[in-house]
């Protein structure tokens, strides 16, 4: 299985209604994605907001992340986002909450 996460720290808490309609959009689309196996939220105060997808190929990550509503978000993200990061990588044993955001901290790269 290929794990994705990413770290999206929001500019302010005003852009929040707006942040918050994109981004349902997009975990709608990656619940119907071909591929995809959970989709998973959350954030720390209304500053961080965190994705964690499970697919079952890095291929159909690329092909969700590339296409549809999250296409058209990541070309907002600078609207919203003083910094966004990402990290991905194949397990068989899937992160809980506390070391996902350990992982993208640490090992997360810079996406804007």
């Amino acid at each position: 299985m290929y794990v994705s996460i990413t770290r999206l720290k929001l500019k302010s808490i005003w852009l929040l209604p707006k942040f918050a309609g994109q981004s349902n959009k997009v975990a709608r689309q990656a619940n119907q994605s071909s591929g995809i196996l959970k989709v998973r939220l959350s954030n720390r105060w209304f500053k961080y907001f965190y994705t964690m997808t499970h697919w079952n190929s890095k291929e159909a990550m690329q092909q969700f992340m590339i296409n549809g509503e999250h296409k058209v978000a990541m070309k907002q993200w600078s609207d919203y986002a003083s910094e966004v990061k990402a990290y991905g990588f194949e397990t068989n044993d899937p992160p809980k909450w506390k070391e996902a955001r350990s992982l993208i901290k640490k090992q997360g790269r810079i996406t804007n």
